[in-house]
């Protein structure tokens, strides 16, 4: 197609992120805590293993104090397991799986459920 016959038409306009809404600025603002702490080469946007325990240790305090989950076993296991490809880094889909612990640590700590044993559904 020469450029003097391709469409003309324009993309929408992206909206901007985050509205103003509660979700959406605090899904920016994890996003902005993993940039913080992620690996930045070229392309890549990962966490090595130093970096996963420093963003946690600093980051997520009360999630670590629980269960033991203070220990390096339990950060080094945490990061094996979260690390799917076993690359020895987190992409940002990966710390995802950490999140999800994160979150359901601050549901039960709002519902003041037992923190250490596992869901019962």
């Amino acid at each position: 197609m020469s450029a003097s016959t391709q469409s003309t038409a324009t993309l929408p306009e992206t909206q901007q992120f985050p509205g103003n809404c509660t979700l959406e600025m605090a899904l920016k603002t994890i996003v902005d805590v993993y940039h913080r702490y992620s690996i930045r080469e070229g392309q890549l946007d990962l966490l090595n293993f130093n970096d996963f325990r420093t963003l946690l240790t600093e980051q997520a305090p009360t999630f670590l104090q629980a269960c033991g989950r203070n220990k390096r076993e339990y950060l080094r296991k945490l990061f094996e397991e979260t690390d799917l490809n076993k690359d020895s880094e987190l992409t940002f889909e990966e710390f995802t799986i950490v999140l999800a612990k994160l979150t359901d640590d601050a549901h039960r700590i709002s519902h003041r459920d037992d923190r250490c044993i596992p869901d019962k559904d």
